[in-house]
């Protein structure tokens, strides 16, 4: 169905499986360094999309985002690319790098970027994209917790819900604005 609202076709991609992914920790802002198997999430998912779809593509500027975008792209360099910081992972400050199951979510560090400030960036990137892309199909490739935000301000779906929002896997596809 196409979000006449919207104006516009996006194909949210989240980066391949990551070193630290497997050892779960809170990546954050970190590099991120892709496994075999992800770079062959990459591989296959590039096999799955044509990119000769695409006006253009839209990324993170973190590493394993880029790395996964330039195994996409497969060395073509006819399709317009953009890095951004806008399309980062959440920032856990302090606490990036730390082990999943070592922290207690009512009890963030101080400089840890909330969920209603993810929310909000995700908002202010909803904007950016209607101002800068109207009427283009757009790939873009972020990180899982970003895109859930992305997706839930995509949607208007309240921040409240942002849970009812499905979990993208690695190298995992979502069409918003599809006919």
């Amino acid at each position: 169905m196409k979000d006449d609202s919207l104006g516009l076709r996006l194909c949210l991609v989240r980066h391949g499986e990551t070193e630290e992914n497997l050892q779960r920790l809170l990546q954050g802002h970190m590099p991120g360094t892709l496994t075999v198997n992800g770079k062959q999430q990459a591989v296959l998912l590039r096999d799955r999309l044509c990119l000769d779809n695409f006006d253009v593509i839209l990324s993170s500027d973190l590493k394993r985002v880029t790395d996964t975008v330039r195994i996409l792209l497969d060395g073509r360099t006819d399709i317009p690319w953009q890095t951004t910081d806008r399309l980062r992972e959440i920032d856990w400050g302090s606490m990036t790098g730390m082990r999943i199951a070592d922290i207690d979510p009512a009890n963030l560090a101080p400089d840890v970027e909330t969920r209603e400030m993810l929310y909000e960036r995700a908002a202010s990137v909803v904007r950016w994209l209607r101002d800068n892309f109207q009427g283009k199909t757009v790939l873009v490739v972020s990180h899982g917790l970003f895109l859930r935000s992305l997706t839930a301000n995509l949607k208007n779906i309240d921040i409240s819900l942002l849970h009812t929002i499905e979990r993208m896997e690695n190298c995992g596809i979502r069409w918003i604005g599809q006919d």
